[in-house]
């Protein structure tokens, strides 16, 4: 049996917007922030932008902030709001809406599960990043038993030992059709560069065009240590440089057991404000350099 007193209650005061509105919105002297904006909830950077998917863990997010409402003894406020956060390409007003028919429900013993997932479908396409175009498929890597308890990852066109300049051409060209099938934002530029050594060789992918102030959007909030957090589209875009790198690459580490086997070694990188400017002086000098060079001859 339900306790109603559990159960989420409209403001007083507030003649629409959802039954869960907050009763601030009426009052102009509070401000909600990016709660009360006309526009979506979510500011991507063009550098960040590509082909949105349905984050994995969104319905289960979501329906745990549905049952927490009834389970936590007079926290509705606070599932409330989380709801809402975790549908960070809505308005305001839309997911207090599906908060409250799937509060509603949950209550009635409707099926609740079906308002959640009809707000994250909502959630997803309204994401600025838009869709993947028709025919590219992202790369997936195959996993296996690998020595003693490390796990093997094969990468799906990996077709056995290959020249490291050779897979950097490919990977070259991957990354450009990643771009113009929008798995890979259009704006941001890619050098790679490899290296041989006694011990095999590697691959390193440096993604470019992408400004600090981007990383965050102004964002305030922690990770787990202590630093700025970085915006889930960076973090992504990160992932997908990673998979397309290691396409070509089969790889066995097992770092507790100093142990690794590798058809070359790989590494991404998203370039810093201050390794471009780096970069950037280091190009300048070069030139200068080689001006100087040829008004001796």
């Amino acid at each position: 049996m339900t306790d109603v007193s559990l159960r989420p209650r409209k403001s007083a005061g507030v003649p629409g917007g959802g039954e869960f509105t907050a009763y601030a919105h009426q009052d102009p002297t509070v401000s909600l922030g990016r709660h009360t904006a006309p526009t979506s909830n979510l500011t991507v950077p063009e550098s960040l932008r590509m082909a949105h998917f349905q984050d994995p863990d969104l319905q289960y997010n979501l329906e745990w902030a549905v049952k927490g409402s009834f389970e936590s003894g007079g926290l509705a406020d606070y599932h409330a709001e989380n709801f809402s956060d975790h549908l960070r390409n809505l308005h305001y007003e839309e997911s207090a809406n599906y908060y409250s028919k799937a509060c509603q429900a949950y209550a009635d013993g409707g099926d609740w599960e079906a308002v959640i997932a009809e707000a994250a479908a909502a959630d997803t396409a309204l994401h600025p990043g838009g869709k993947l175009a028709e025919g590219y498929t992202p790369p997936v890597a195959e996993h296996l038993p690998g020595y003693l308890d490390s796990t093997m990852e094969i990468g799906s066109k990996y077709d056995g030992f290959r020249d490291g300049a050779q897979i950097a051409k490919d990977i070259r060209k991957d990354l450009a059709e990643a771009q113009k099938a929008n798995y890979l934002p259009a704006s941001v530029a890619f050098s790679v560069k490899t290296d041989k050594f006694s011990g095999g060789q590697a691959i390193r992918v440096v993604v470019q065009n992408v400004t600090d102030a981007d990383r965050t959007m102004g964002s305030t909030d922690l990770d787990r240590h202590g630093d700025i957090d970085t915006l889930p589209e960076f973090k992504e875009l990160g992932k997908r440089v990673e998979a397309i790198t290691n396409a070509y690459n089969r790889q066995d580490v097992n770092m507790g057991r100093d142990y690794s086997n590798v058809s070359y070694y790989s590494s991404v990188d998203i370039e810093t404000d201050r390794g471009r400017q780096f970069r950037e002086a280091e190009a300048a000098q070069r030139k200068a350099n080689a001006a100087a060079r040829a008004a001796k001859k």
